[in-house]
């Protein structure tokens, strides 16, 4: 038998990145793990550019294939750059996995909403109660000054968890992510990236917060720290895939399901 010719819709219809696609993304997010773009508040570390790749990932190679191009990249990045990934497999899944599935989630939360909702809503639980109030004073933690740690933290999951759970998040920010109005495309895309990227916040600090018992004030300080910088790196995030997504819509290369092109 011959085989179908390899065409855009083919493509579209199987729903999936090319194995070499995913490999060759995985290994550029491995490899720009070697650069700091921001250091770890109180030390020990860096952001590194691996973490705006990984959020591109499912935006370029749809969901499934931009989690795995980010896993690659994890496990890559935790051999050359330990200063990046610290606390080694654990950093592979916060910092490379999870800003691929949060926007991921985000940008497909028409289709994944019954995934999105439930996990946002777990990471906003965590978000506020670990570790000051759980595991707590039996850890040694003490609790944080209220309402000034409820509004603090507030930025980071209350946010995005209304823009999930209302209309807005699971029709009109998918939509315009995939419209062909530039103006709806790159506010969606921001949109998305935004709110994906505060939440994998969550998960990325905590582990840190834990292991170096961070007293309550060090933990208010840093969310206040990271305030701008979350924001403003969801801008430069949103400014990197517009081009990228321009050149593949004029590729011509074979479509990829979900994907933004």
């Amino acid at each position: 038998m011959t085989a179908q010719p390899e065409t855009r819709e083919a493509y579209e219809r199987a729903g999936g990145a090319s194995v070499a696609w995913v490999t060759l993304f995985g290994a550029l997010i491995g490899v720009t793990s070697l650069v700091p773009i921001f250091p770890y508040v109180g030390g020990g570390g860096y952001v590194p550019l691996a973490v705006p790749l990984a959020a591109i990932a499912p935006l370029l190679l749809g969901p499934a294939g931009g989690i795995t191009a980010s896993a690659i990249g994890g496990l890559i990045g935790m051999f050359i750059a330990p200063a990046a990934f610290p606390l080694g497999l654990l950093d592979v899944l916060v910092t490379a996995v999870a800003p691929a599935v949060m926007v991921g989630l985000a940008v497909n939360n028409d289709r994944y909403w019954r995934i999105t909702i439930p996990l946002y809503a777990l990471m906003a639980a965590f978000c506020f109660l670990f570790p000051f109030y759980i595991p707590g004073a039996a850890a040694g933690f003490e609790q944080p000054s209220e309402p000034l740690h409820f509004f603090v933290s507030a930025i980071y999951w209350f946010v995005p968890l209304v823009v999930v759970v209302t209309s807005f998040g699971r029709k009109v920010v998918p939509e315009w992510a995939r419209s062909k109005d530039k103006r709806q495309k790159y506010l969606g895309i921001l949109v998305s990236v935004l709110i994906g990227l505060l939440v994998w916040w969550i998960p990325w600090t905590r582990p840190y917060w834990y292991l170096f018992k961070y007293p309550a004030a060090l933990g208010i300080a840093t969310f206040i720290g990271y305030s701008w910088w979350v924001p403003t790196l969801a801008a430069i995030t949103t400014a990197i895939t517009i081009p990228i997504l321009e050149a593949l819509e004029r590729s011509g290369l074979p479509k990829v399901g979900r994907a933004l092109w």
